[in-house]
């Protein structure tokens, strides 16, 4: 009996080589079939109709181009969220192998910097704008205190120029400090979008004497600082599990265990939300994430709340995917959604986003509208970024209650 995602052919080939294996032990034995991939396995029944588009596929751009410039700059911070000292560490292992050439100057990087990382702590703006998107000034100036540790050390005499070195360290400070806020906000990660992170990132630049420097890729002087990505590897095992081995197996358990506990025993969410909405004053308008769309579809689907409910906004949701797998626990893949089913579903997605799924397709335009949005943020990032996202509350305020921007 084979194991998760297996079908004909890949079981063909493991039937072959299994019986190979024990016919080798010249043991009376006869291999039984026991296939159950394609009758009992999980499909996608319209072909990925519930896959969102990927990012720019509809621009036709030249095999040998250059990546479009939003994609380089996620791969950067991809590298970042790996190990938020990559592109230091990267620089001092690039000037080690070129070799050091001395360069007159007034001061080094690190005689100008430390200082100015020291006082990030006690800048009003840099902590403004922290609390305005949820960071903490203390995961800030510890981040600060890292890196002036690495500056001290690891390129206490580099030669880069002053300016490269400023826009990689305030790269790093923001980096890290976003790796503490996510070990304060559990599994779900901090909510920051890219307009956040070029916030942040702005005024860490000012504090440290670089305004108005470029807020994505440093410059092309310094591409071969974050280039080679295939290290990224090494650190997320290295730097994060170095540090919080415990705390990511704890971690770990809550986002799969709470979808496997779901799939098994659901009733318990779908109850809790529905006396949620009893108690709530109608007009109801549900904003559910992830998994909490998906229960919210499922409830709806099964009870009539159209009394209060006045609309839903799935964000990032499994929902649509479920179906078409025919593993959503309200309806089967082909049945349509109840008439009792708010009428007004609204399914929000970011292109980028993996876990976020589109459902025109296999719902059917004429009961679910999906919008997206570019939160410019890098993949398991761009699931919570919506949240911080100021575009998607503007659309909201227009889409529910018809209020014009400021």
């Amino acid at each position: 009996m084979h194991g998760t995602g297996v079908r004909e052919d890949g079981y063909a080939s493991l039937f072959d080589l299994v019986s190979g294996n024990l016919a080798r032990l010249n043991r009376d034995l006869k291999l039984v079939r026991c296939f159950w991939g394609e009758a009992h396995g999980a499909r996608l029944h319209r072909d990925g109709s519930s896959l969102p588009p990927r990012p720019g596929e509809d621009e036709a751009r030249a095999p040998d181009s250059d990546p479009p410039a939003e994609d380089v700059r996620l791969a950067s911070w991809a590298l970042l969220d790996a190990d938020p000292f990559a592109e230091l560490l990267l620089l001092a292992e690039e000037e080690e192998r070129r070799g050091r050439k001395y360069a007159p100057r007034d001061v080094t990087p690190a005689e100008d910097l430390c200082p100015r990382l020291d006082e990030l702590r006690d800048n009003v703006a840099v902590r403004a704008t922290a609390e305005m998107h949820g960071l903490l000034i203390e995961e800030l100036a510890d981040a600060a205190d890292e890196v002036s540790g690495i500056l001290a050390t690891t390129l206490r005499e580099s030669t880069a120029p002053l300016s490269t070195v400023r826009q990689l360290a305030a790269r790093a400070v923001l980096a890290a400090a976003l790796a503490a806020a996510d070990r304060r906000w559990d599994s779900a990660g901090a909510s920051l979008d890219g307009n956040a992170l070029d916030a942040l990132l702005d005024v860490l630049l000012r504090a440290l004497g670089e305004p108005g420097a470029a807020l994505g890729i440093v410059s092309d002087v310094t591409r071969p600082v974050w280039l080679p990505f295939w290290r990224s590897a090494e650190w997320t095992a290295s730097w994060r599990v170095r540090r919080r081995r415990s705390d990511l197996s704890r971690e770990a358990a809550p986002p799969i265990g709470d979808i496997l506990r779901y799939q098994a025993r659901g009733e318990g969410l779908r109850r809790h939300i529905s006396e949620v909405l009893r108690d709530a004053p109608p007009p109801v308008v549900i904003l559910a994430h992830s998994l909490g769309g998906v229960a919210c579809v499922d409830l709806l689907a099964t009870e009539d709340h159209r009394d209060r409910v006045k609309a839903v906004v799935t964000v990032g949701s499994q929902a649509p995917f479920l179906y078409e797998l025919d593993a959503l626990t309200s309806l089967s893949f082909g049945d349509p959604l109840p008439p009792f089913f708010p009428e007004r579903w609204i399914n929000v997605y970011d292109p980028r986003d993996p876990l976020a799924y589109v459902g025109a397709g296999v719902f059917g335009a004429d009961r679910v509208r999906d919008v997206a949005f570019n939160t410019r943020r890098p993949l398991l990032r761009a699931h919570s970024a919506y949240w911080d996202h100021a575009p998607f509350y503007q659309w909201l305020d227009r889409e529910l209650f018809d209020a014009p921007l400021d």
